[in-house]
């Protein structure tokens, strides 16, 4: 639908803690940035009718196959004209076209400042999250 051009309205409407685990104790001194595995989920829930879309967004920190730091949080946007940027597919499958990387970039900002915020104190906050190409990420997250 969507080319370059496309004016979108938008705004962040709210966000909210879906879930939050960390186990800092298992990140000594000597573990190094490249030795945590990095990895992300999402799940998009829109209401074209209201021109409202939720995004819940998801971040793992994985060190030696264990989990210690999972962080879940659901972000609700209202897009005005949400229906131009949503496909429908069969059996409830959608398409989120040309918003959806400034939906994931929005989400991966405030995420970085909530883990800041979550992670302070603890050998955790040595590994804030990393700035990352949100193009490229949704394009990781749609085809896995």
């Amino acid at each position: 639908m969507a080319g370059r051009d496309v004016n979108v309205q938008m705004g962040l409407t709210s966000v909210d803690e879906v879930s939050f685990m960390m186990l800092p104790g298992k990140v000594t001194e000597n573990v190094q940035p490249g030795n945590i595995k990095l990895g992300f989920f999402n799940q998009v829930q829109p209401e074209v009718e209201s021109d409202k879309i939720a995004l819940i967004f998801g971040v793992r920190y994985e060190l030696e196959d264990d989990k210690i730091l999972e962080c879940v949080y659901r972000f609700e946007f209202r897009v005005n004209g949400l229906a131009r940027f949503i496909t429908t597919h069969d059996k409830d499958g959608i398409t989120v076209t040309y918003i959806m990387p400034l939906l994931i970039n929005v989400a991966i900002g405030t995420m970085r400042g909530i883990l800041v915020v979550k992670t302070a104190g603890t050998n955790l906050s040595k590994f804030p999250l990393p700035i990352i190409d949100s193009v490229r990420l949704t394009q990781s997250l749609s085809n896995p």
